[in-house]
């Protein structure tokens, strides 16, 4: 990136805890690397800028429940519905403040549940990158969905949840990672927009690491013609140096050269 600016990335968590905290540690490494950090969050569940000084926040009103969702489904359907126009604003905002800024918006680092922001990352002509905040193995057991619909695993039934998956063995019914749901065609559906916006992206940042989930792993780079980066766990960089992100980092460059 010699001679160029493009050092600040915008980075959007899921608002859920689980998806928050990942988010908030990839930024703390990206930041440690010289990148400028901008979260874009709902207001719904925002985090406290205060315990983040160094970076910068920007929220946008999302029209959602401020109580914790009791139906999951419902609320991430809600969420990639609700966000998209509020979204969309933030972010031109963002970039046209920006546009004279010593630090221009390089790439756009969004939960791979937000799908809907791939959409806006294409309109606006941003690179967006995704980050899946659990393991590769979940994923493969996403990506065979049609599969399990098939077979009878879906909708889940008492009987059959020891039973083996044999695709995706040594799993069985009762791990997979399902929501229980009496709208299995509502899940179908987000599951499958979340698939196809996250192969849409440039990349994908997992929070994990190949030696845990070689297998995966494997299954994962014949279903995908973009980067991955199994570059976690997180939150080990916080307790020694680690050079693991440097292959995320010279790709982000690139990416960013290359736009």
């Amino acid at each position: 990136m010699t001679g160029r600016k493009g050092r600040r990335l915008l980075l959007i968590p899921l608002p859920v805890q689980g998806h928050i905290n990942p988010m908030l540690q990839l930024a703390e490494i990206l930041h440690s690397k010289g990148f400028s950090i901008t979260i874009i969050h709902t207001t719904f569940n925002s985090p406290d800028p205060s315990n983040y000084p160094h970076f910068t926040f920007s929220f946008f009103q999302d029209g959602l429940s401020q109580t914790q969702p009791s139906d999951l489904l419902n609320f991430l359907v809600e969420l990639n519905v609700k966000c998209v126009h509020p979204f969309k604003d933030c972010v031109t905002k963002l970039l046209r403040t920006d546009q004279a800024a010593e630090e221009p918006v390089a790439c756009l680092i969004s939960d791979a549940i937000c799908y809907f922001t791939q959409a806006v990352a294409d309109n606006l002509q941003l690179p967006r990158i995704v980050l899946r905040t659990s393991g590769i193995s979940s994923y493969v057991a996403f990506l065979a969905y049609p599969l399990f619909r098939q077979r009878g695993y879906i909708p889940t039934q008492d009987c059959i949840l020891e039973e083996e998956v044999e695709e995706l063995a040594p799993l069985r019914v009762k791990d997979l990672p399902l929501i229980k749901t009496e709208e299995p065609e509502k899940y179908y559906e987000l599951l499958s927009n979340f698939l196809k916006e996250t192969k849409g992206s440039l990349g994908v940042i997992w929070n994990s690491f190949e030696g845990l989930e070689t297998p995966a792993l494997t299954k994962l780079s014949k279903e995908f013609s973009i980067p991955i980066f199994p570059i976690g766990p997180f939150h080990k960089y916080f307790s020694s140096s680690s050079s693991s992100s440097s292959l995320i980092l010279r790709f982000a460059d690139k990416a960013i050269d290359d736009w």
